[in-house]
């Protein structure tokens, strides 16, 4: 029961901290360190040159999309920068929203029980724009930054994992791949 309970506290703040990121992604603005908007220029994926392309596996069916959403972000009163990586629902149904405890290259690995402003978490939505409240939540994984330039404004790296929802069900998202996603200039910060 206590399992269930961590999994759905996970789960609703995983949703509620992607649809605030959604929303402002999608009023075409974002808080920046200070608090102040700036107006954001959307980068869109080219698969020819390799430029803001995420690719992943669900049950080996493979997914090729871009980066909707791949910005740095904090607490305030906490000075630990976090990375949010959201794949581009609009292209592509299925989605995954992850928030990584760090904004540098390095291994960042998913578990059980996720405290909410210290360790990495991250769901896995089937039709995102169709069905938000069926979300599988990661139980397990990695994401393995190998690549952060906040001046080119890019990210690179692999992923992995496990994910399951709150009837049981679990899939298996392998063969992650960010290609120099498009990092945005500013830090938000949220309470």
């Amino acid at each position: 029961m206590q399992r269930l309970i961590q999994m759905l506290i996970t789960l609703i703040t995983t949703v509620v901290i992607g649809s605030i990121v959604f929303v402002r992604c999608n009023s075409g603005t974002a808080a920046n360190a200070s608090g102040n908007d700036a107006a954001i220029t959307k980068k869109a994926s080219d698969p020819i040159t390799g430029i803001n392309v995420i690719e992943f596996k669900v049950n080996g069916q493979p997914v090729k999309t871009s980066g909707w959403n791949i910005s740095r972000f904090g607490f305030k009163g906490n000075s630990a920068e976090w990375l949010n990586i959201t794949t581009n629902m609009h292209d592509e149904k299925r989605t995954i929203n992850v928030n990584l405890s760090g904004a540098v290259p390095g291994s960042y690995s998913f578990g059980e029980v996720a405290d909410l402003k210290g360790q990495s978490r991250g769901s896995f939505f089937p039709n995102y724009m169709g069905d938000m409240t069926n979300s599988f939540s990661f139980t397990k994984g990695m994401f393995n930054i190998t690549e952060v330039d906040t001046v080119g404004g890019k990210i690179s790296g692999v992923f992995w994992g496990t994910v399951r929802n709150l009837k049981g069900e679990t899939l298996e998202i392998t063969d992650g791949k960010i290609i120099n996603g498009s990092l945005q200039s500013r830090i938000m910060k949220y309470e």
